[in-house]
């Protein structure tokens, strides 16, 4: 049996792709991976997928050379506005190429940047019909704008050029108003943009009651860095986001997705400054013109006030030259009425007093009498009872110890015992 190495069959492969697939195909394809070499080429993986499952189906090495990569590159760059990197479609001009060390490769030859156009353009359309189905697109637009817009959350590079020109224009502004405002630093470019700035966003939620607004402000750079912005993610949280979010990424020639649900968008970060700055002078030219008003009306209201003052001093006046001499005389009638009254008053509570007076004496002489009356008949039984008339009539008192001897059984042989006579006193010892 006839046998061949690997090397003799490949070259067999080889002879017949280069035999019969001679032409330039215009391919579609997604790029999952882009790299450049140490000599310069640009290596790329191109995978195909299924619509519905997102399965890879297809894949394929490929190699753009040297002396071809820049110019396919910055051509592609300028008109996309997207980086050539991994995770975009593209449509690509190639020949097949097959070698027998490194085996099937397609060499690219030229990239229609209008597909990858239609394929960003398609992909944004879908973001935005995914965020309106959500029902948050539009929730950030719908935030009410503070009256004053002082407190400015920033969202940027510090390196970045345009947040220095965005700082420069609000502190040196012509009229002179205070901003007061604090960066939360993000990428502005990069695979980090998505990351960052939504980190920066929670970072800023956590003092919401600090800010009155955030702004997302890059500045100028390349176009081609402006993809980031263009991520659903970022977007759901910046339309979701509490307090309103002005952008000014730096670019005239489209929108982004960020822009599209943010509050407000401009073109440059020097944009949103004169924004703030004009906002805050339409609020300094009301309050002049309030102002003014409630200096008009004040004299108006004062004028008036001063007016129904001088009639009310009139009518006051009016009513002293008549009023006060009736109501002297009604108070000087009323006056000799009261008078009357207490007198009469007093006359008649006089009557009383005196012939309660006579009452009492009345009462006290007769009670003084009884009492005296009774004092005297007492006085008559005390002197019935008293020990010394006992003793005149030739009776005595016998004490032992100061007590009256009653029963001759309280004594006791010694005991000492003084009796009292009509005259005189005699003691003696119990035998």
């Amino acid at each position: 049996m006839q046998s061949l190495s690997l090397y003799e069959l490949n070259g067999i492969v080889r002879e017949m792709i280069e035999d019969n697939l001679t032409d330039y195909y215009w391919v579609r394809a997604e790029l999952s991976e882009v790299r450049i070499s140490q000599k310069c080429h640009c290596f790329v993986e191109l995978v195909d997928k299924e619509d519905l499952t997102d399965t890879i189906v297809a894949k394929a090495r490929g190699i753009i050379m040297r002396n071809v990569y820049p110019l396919l590159r910055l051509n592609f760059e300028e008109t996309t506005g997207q980086p050539f990197a991994a995770g975009i479609k593209v449509l690509l001009q190639v020949s097949i190429s097959f070698s027998e060390l490194y085996g099937y490769s397609l060499v690219i030859q030229d990239i229609d940047p209008n597909y990858t156009l239609g394929s960003i353009a398609q992909q944004r359309k879908e973001i935005w019909n995914r965020l309106q189905r959500e029902g948050v697109a539009e929730m950030n637009q719908m935030l009410e704008l503070p009256v004053l817009m002082q407190r400015i959350a920033i969202v940027s590079s510090p390196t970045a050029a345009g947040y220095e020109d965005f700082c420069s224009q609000l502190d040196k502004n012509a009229h002179g108003f205070f901003f007061q405002y604090k960066l939360f630093p993000a990428m502005m470019q990069g695979e980090e943009v998505e990351s960052t700035i939504i980190h920066a966003l929670e970072m800023i939620a956590t003092e919401s009651e600090d800010w009155d607004v955030v702004v997302v402000i890059r500045g100028g750079g390349a176009v081609s860095d402006l993809s980031g912005f263009d991520k659903y993610n970022l977007a759901n949280n910046c339309a979701q986001f509490p307090l309103p979010v002005f952008t000014g990424i730096g670019h005239e020639r489209d929108i982004c997705i960020l822009d599209m649900v943010a509050n407000r968008h401009f073109k440059t970060p020097t944009a949103v400054a004169s924004f703030l700055i004009e906002s805050m002078h339409e609020q300094m030219v009301r309050l002049c013109n309030l102002e003014e008003s409630l200096y008009n009306s004040i004299d108006s209201i004062v004028e008036n006030k001063k007016t129904a003052l001088l009639h009310v001093i009139q009518r006051l006046d009016m009513v002293l030259h008549s009023y006060v001499p009736n109501r002297i005389v009604k108070l000087e009638h009323t006056f000799e009425r009261v008078k009357s009254v207490v007198k009469h008053k007093l006359d008649v509570q006089n009557i009383r007093i005196e012939s309660c007076a006579k009452r009492f004496y009345s009462t006290l002489e007769r009670g003084m009498d009884h009492e005296y009356k009774r004092l005297q008949y007492l006085e008559s039984v005390l002197r019935a009872y008293d020990p010394q008339q006992i003793l005149n009539r030739g009776f005595s008192i016998t004490f032992k110890d100061g007590k009256v001897v009653r029963n001759a059984s309280q004594l006791h042989s010694g005991d000492i015992l003084e009796t009292h006579l009509k005259e005189g006193k005699v003691k003696s010892m119990v035998k």
